[in-house]
């Protein structure tokens, strides 16, 4: 099942990496968050790189529900420079300032414009590594640092309802809710709740 965000979105043509190759920073996973650092840090002359063992644009977790949070004073400056480097380069993310603390955004819209001219690769799964060195049995990648995305140890699921009044009778069930055009988006750690039109796993 893809996600809401998925609709009508054109994705790159990611290649498999086939040819031995060297980073700064490898980000293993493509996370809108990792896609967001890799930008700022290619920014600050770095060469970077993201892995992804995946098909990307058959990925509804990369969605998400676009929720981005600060949850202390550095992770707050971060955030401001992000929202102020999206208006100020117009980026065409939808995004919405909730406050000082949280921006909603379209993730994957996001996520393709700050890593269009970022070297990324999918089906590229990581079969042994040591200490720097990855193989990925068709290449080997050096990097001096590898960053890896925190795994969730429950399933997580975002649902999508057309009527508020489900979230109200659910809300003790619900973790995260925001809205997007006419619909109520809303994670639970639930695949079924009532009045969800769909879901996907997050």
């Amino acid at each position: 099942m893809h996600s809401i965000w998925q609709e009508k979105i054109e994705f790159p043509q990611y290649p498999i990496l086939k040819k031995d190759q060297k980073a700064d920073i490898v980000y293993v996973g493509a996370t809108l968050t990792h896609g967001i650092e890799a930008h700022f840090q290619k920014e600050q002359g770095k060469a970077v790189m993201i892995l992804e063992k995946k098909v990307i644009s058959d990925m509804p977790q990369l969605g998400g529900l676009g929720i981005l949070k600060a949850e202390n004073r550095a992770e707050e400056k971060k955030l401001h420079i992000l929202r102020d480097y999206i208006e100020g380069r117009q980026i065409p993310c939808d995004m919405k300032v909730v406050s000082q603390k949280c921006l909603w955004v379209h993730p994957i819209k996001l996520f393709l414009f700050l890593t269009e001219d970022l070297p990324v690769y999918e089906q590229s799964s990581i079969y042994g590594r040591k200490g720097k060195r990855m193989d990925l049995g068709s290449a080997y990648v050096d990097a001096a640092q590898i960053i890896e995305g925190a795994q969730r140890k429950e399933v997580m699921y975002a649902h999508v309802f057309e009527k508020e009044i489900f979230l109200k009778e659910q809300r003790t069930d619900l973790e995260e809710v925001r809205t997007y055009r006419e619909f109520y988006l809303a994670s639970s750690l639930k695949r079924d709740l009532k009045g969800s039109l769909y879901c996907w796993e997050i």
